[in-house]
């Protein structure tokens, strides 16, 4: 039986949450138990050499998918460093039952995966093809769809 690309990302998905929560677990020891936190940290090393592995697996057997997932993880690190220097009064992103689109003053609806809205009231998405584009609150049609000052998903 043929591992398909969604089974891949699957499994690495799972094994990120399983590094976040060891990372919790490293957070929680005390630094001066350097035996288990020695101990987590192969943990967390191994868990993302599987990740690289199940990687290498995807671009084998499907290059172009492989492709767009770079594209997009840089997108996202990318949107991450933005989001450390501006102050967003609003974050939203597309998930599985809701799209996520930005209306433009000049009746452009652009489609996106994530859209943010700082303090200024300016706009940063990325959009479907896992660019980063900004657009200036006069070029921008809507109001920000909910305020999470002190919440950033980034």
């Amino acid at each position: 039986m043929s591992i398909s690309t969604q089974d891949l990302l699957k499994k690495i998905n799972y094994i990120e949450a399983d590094i976040e929560i060891h990372k919790q677990i490293l957070f929680s020891i005390p630094s001066d138990n350097r035996q288990d936190i020695e101990k987590i940290l192969k943990v967390i090393a191994g868990k993302k050499e599987e990740i690289n592995q199940l990687r290498q697996e995807i671009k084998k057997i499907d290059p172009e998918e492989d492709k767009w997932i770079t594209v997009f993880e840089n997108a996202v690190n990318d949107f991450k460093k933005i989001a450390a220097k501006k102050k967003f009064q609003s974050i939203v992103s597309r998930n599985v039952d809701e799209a996520c689109s930005l209306s433009l003053t000049d009746k452009t609806k652009l489609e996106c995966l994530i859209k943010a809205c700082d303090e200024n009231g300016d706009w940063t998405i990325i959009t479907l093809e896992g660019e980063i584009k900004y657009f200036g609150k006069d070029a921008v049609a809507e109001k920000p769809e909910q305020v999470n000052p002190n919440k950033s998903e980034f």
